[in-house]
């Protein structure tokens, strides 16, 4: 069977790559797009406590795009610790203060994590065994039933695990977004099924990071060396003066042969690539977000939100108890996709904004539920 070359494979449709060094492959889109809109966001503000904290990223190789370089193997600075063990969950929605008035300069940002469950088109395109080749109706069908849960959602940027490749994006914007989304990113990674981790979004992406190539083990031991699962694609954009970082993740699954440690080990290196950007950026709000496969408690979530200060929130956290839920395993409830976002972003998160919508016209798409989060991102004081 045929794949698109390892490397990695990104596009900005309607934006203006810069020059430089790319380790990517790029997909030409048309020559112009029309800028990004405003969509409707109607959410309010709320406060929260602390900013983020910084530690090293540990070892790794990266590939940037949009005038970005390529870095070899330990070119992301020295080994680092990630994570932590603090208590964090998804509790109850947040109560508290009525609306509050956003500051005029802040500008709206909603942002979707959804698990699109075996997002394949009608083509043998990809190598491995394992690929799965819809009909032409089946595969509109997918597309459909996709596009009419985030048009109904209408986020600024999706973020979206088990999407085959790049094509299959375009595809959905093209033909049944009505081009609402002329940016989009993905980069083909290791997964023998050949699903990846991509995002659509109405909002330029300043730069496209891949860390497919970054080597790590779990921390306090010597081996296995890991690779993530699928990817940790790494999305900048700017809003609101502001710069936004999402971490879009989808960790090793429990299905067997499981292997918690690698989950644990992807999970620890989020974060310390999490932390590395916030030393980098200290004004940058940053979430990591997708598919955990682990609930509110465990190892890797406590991973990715550590401890004190500098803790990452569930934005799922205030979702209304009865909808903080994403798969239904045998009957059981599980909350095991997340937004975890930093303080500077929780800051600006309106917890009356969270949706994890469920129903008829999420289960004929996925068998996963999205996550949807609305921000008024401000500009650093």
């Amino acid at each position: 069977m045929l794949r698109s070359t390892p490397s990695a494979q990104c596009a900005w449709l309607g934006a203006a790559v810069a020059a430089g060094a790319l380790a990517t492959t790029a997909a030409a889109g048309p020559p112009a797009c029309r800028p990004p809109e405003e969509t409707r966001s109607p959410f309010g503000t709320s406060a929260s406590s602390g900013d983020g904290g910084g530690a090293a990223a540990g070892e790794g190789g990266r590939a940037e795009g949009a005038g970005g370089r390529a870095e070899g193997a330990g070119g992301a600075g020295g080994k680092g610790g990630a994570g932590g063990t603090g208590g964090h969950g998804a509790g109850g929605s947040d109560g508290g203060a009525g609306p509050v008035d956003p500051p005029p300069d802040a500008a709206p940002l909603s942002i979707v994590t959804w698990n699109t469950k075996d997002f394949f088109n009608d083509k043998d395109d990809t190598a491995g065994d394992a690929e799965i080749v819809l009909s032409p109706a089946e595969y509109r069908e997918k597309r459909e039933a996709i596009a009419a849960v985030l048009a109904e959602l209408d986020p600024d940027v999706a973020v979206l695990q088990e999407v085959e490749h790049l094509g299959v994006l375009e595809d959905l914007n093209r033909i049944e977004l009505g081009g609402a989304y002329p940016h989009a990113a993905l980069v083909e990674a290791y997964d023998p099924r050949g699903i990846d981790v991509g995002a659509l979004s109405k909002i330029p992406f300043d730069r496209v990071v891949s860390h497919r190539d970054d080597r790590f083990t779990l921390r306090g031991t010597s081996g296995p060396v890991y690779t993530f699962t699928r990817d940790c694609i790494e999305l900048h954009l700017s809003r609101g003066g502001r710069k936004v970082i999402l971490l879009g993740v989808h960790f090793k699954a429990k299905a067997a042969p499981d292997d918690p440690d690698r989950r644990l080990a992807e999970a620890q290196r989020a974060r310390a690539i999490a932390d590395a950007l916030a030393a980098e950026h200290p004004t940058a709000a940053i979430a990591v977000l997708g598919d955990f496969n682990d609930v509110p408690g465990s190892p890797p979530v406590e991973a990715v939100a550590g401890a004190g200060p500098g803790a990452f929130e569930d934005a799922a956290a205030a979702a209304p108890p009865a909808d903080q839920w994403t798969y239904d395993f045998r009957g059981q409830l599980e909350l095991i996709d997340h937004q975890l976002v930093n303080p500077l972003l929780r800051r600006m998160l309106d917890p009356r904004s969270i949706r994890i919508p469920h129903g008829p016209s999420i289960e004929g798409a996925s068998d996963h539920a999205p996550i949807f989060s609305g921000y008024r991102i401000t500009p650093p004081t």
